[in-house]
């Protein structure tokens, strides 16, 4: 590969990263507390759509990127009462949300939305990156969501590690009734959990709106939502092990950009890119078959009392 062929496929793969890894991040942060939130996909449709909406009716940014934030909180206080409180069955729950967010998005688009297109992010330079030059080429080329995506990993690593709170998240997502008794509120810390962890991917949706075209269309995020939850898995739920999972899957997706570039790639068909990066994600979820996830994840909790009247 030419100099040009590298520096297209390492810059592109580390903007098309981005919606993933801020999504994977979330998920890492529910899952570390016992929720296995299925519906991610569904969240990351809704933060796409109504940052697409806002983006085209205000013509602002930093709105639309809040909007879809918003979006993404708003979908994990619905979840978390779904997931948490009443305790429903976390995977149909999450399944059965997202028909239901392709399908809304899919109306919004028809009625609202209607093609029209909202700005986008501009690159954003780095001034210390000017010494050294390949290095300068590939980041230069990201907008701040990259930088932004970057820092909100290592600091959710070092919340999820190193402070009381994410031992506490960590305690409700392995042993919810030691936690109860030690006086800890899991209702409370998964209900935390799930929300900021929707408010990610709602974030992830958003940025993948104003990373690319600036125009959504049903059914945008094409699993993206899935494959965060099996980054997150080969990860093994480590918030930095997150960024090279994800640098991965987007580093598999830009190979369809510069394909074309490397004349030894002529004979192999488009579709095969396109399946690429999920074939990667599958092929990853296999070989990392022995993870073990958060002891508690799935089963909903329900205080000890609760049991006991029932």
């Amino acid at each position: 590969m030419t100099e040009v062929v590298l520096i297209t496929l390492f810059g592109s793969g580390l903007a098309l990263m981005v919606p993933v890894l801020l999504a994977a991040l979330g998920e890492a942060i529910s899952e570390q507390a016992g929720v296995l939130n299925v519906g991610i996909e569904g969240t990351m449709l809704f933060g796409a759509a109504i940052c697409a909406l806002v983006g085209v009716n205000t013509g602002s940014v930093p709105l639309a990127l809040l909007a879809g934030t918003v979006t993404g909180m708003a979908s994990g206080v619905v979840l978390s009462a779904l997931y948490v409180r009443r305790g429903t069955d976390q995977i149909v729950t999450g399944l059965l949300f997202n028909i239901f967010a392709l399908g809304v998005t899919g109306i919004l688009t028809a009625q609202v939305i209607i093609g029209n297109t909202s700005p986008t992010l501009s690159p954003w330079t780095v001034p210390l990156l000017g010494r050294i030059p390949k290095l300068r080429d590939v980041l230069n080329e990201q907008n701040f969501l990259f930088w932004i995506s970057i820092i909100l990993a290592v600091a959710i690593f070092y919340l999820l590690r190193r402070t009381w709170w994410g031992l506490y998240v960590r305690a409700a997502g392995e042993r919810p009734h030691a936690s109860s008794s030690a006086g800890l509120d899991v209702w409370r810390l998964r209900y935390t959990a799930v929300i900021a962890g929707n408010a990610l991917a709602g974030l992830g949706g958003a940025a993948l709106v104003m990373s690319t075209s600036g125009r959504f269309i049903p059914g945008f995020t094409s699993g993206r939502g899935f494959i965060a939850l099996g980054v997150v898995v080969v990860a093994r739920w480590n918030p930095l092990w997150v960024v090279a999972i994800a640098g991965l899957f987007g580093l598999s997706q830009a190979l369809q950009f510069v394909a074309g570039l490397v004349s030894f790639f002529d004979p192999v068909p488009d579709q095969f890119w396109l399946a690429l990066p999920y074939l990667v994600t599958v092929a990853a979820v296999a070989v990392s078959r022995g993870t073990r996830y958060p002891a508690a994840v799935g089963i909903p909790w329900r205080e000890p009392a609760a049991e006991a009247r029932s």
